[in-house]
């Protein structure tokens, strides 16, 4: 027997024990395979819609848009969620006219003047139902009645609502006739004293 057989004979005589663990390593391949070719489809169905945001214009009690450092005091007495969104503070980004606001997405955000906001995300379901919320400063608590419902399909899903004077009571949101622009904030004049129903 030459060197040459000697080799075939070792190559098809492989122990139990081999034989398995090649056919283990075969499998565990495929599946790695399958798993590579499949994972940038669930990102990309995981990242496919515009989160759902409110974005609510702080001021306080003279009027004045609240600085980060003020509206963080108001933040931290909220919960961290409201409904279906998560709490946070950002920032808008306002034109010239300080009424019309750029999506973060839009080249211009980066060169309107700043303003910052409480916000009301979702991105994970992407819409959102955002009833009310109560915000405390300076001891005084102003319950807000939103009463907003953001579908996945509507335009103006990333509304801006500037506020009144920071003061105790309770307000509702009244968009009766509002005209839904993308890209306008929605007016302080918007919010209608009311009675606390509780």
């Amino acid at each position: 027997m030459n060197e040459k057989d000697l080799k075939r004979l070792s190559l098809t005589t492989l122990t139990p024990e081999a034989t398995l663990c090649a056919r283990i390593d075969a499998q565990l391949f495929v599946m790695l395979l399958v798993f590579i070719a499949c994972a940038p489809a669930r990102l990309v169905r995981a990242q496919s819609c515009n989160p759902a945001v409110v974005s609510y214009i702080v001021r306080d009690e003279n009027g004045k848009v609240m600085d980060k450092a003020a509206l963080r005091s108001v933040y931290e007495e909220l919960p961290r969620s409201i409904d279906d969104a998560q709490v946070d503070v950002g920032e808008t980004s306002f034109a010239d006219d300080g009424k019309t606001f750029y999506w973060p997405e839009s080249v211009d955000w980066p060169k309107g003047k700043k303003a910052s906001d409480l916000e009301f995300v979702n991105s994970q379901t992407c819409t959102m139902h955002l009833s009310e919320a109560t915000l405390t400063y300076h001891h005084k608590k102003m319950r807000l009645i939103f009463n907003l419902e953001i579908t996945r399909a509507q335009a103006d899903r990333r509304p801006v609502i500037d506020s009144l004077p920071f003061q105790e009571g309770t307000f509702a949101l009244d968009l009766t006739g509002w005209s839904h622009d993308r890209d306008q904030m929605i007016p302080a004049a918007r919010w209608k004293k009311i009675q606390d129903p509780r």
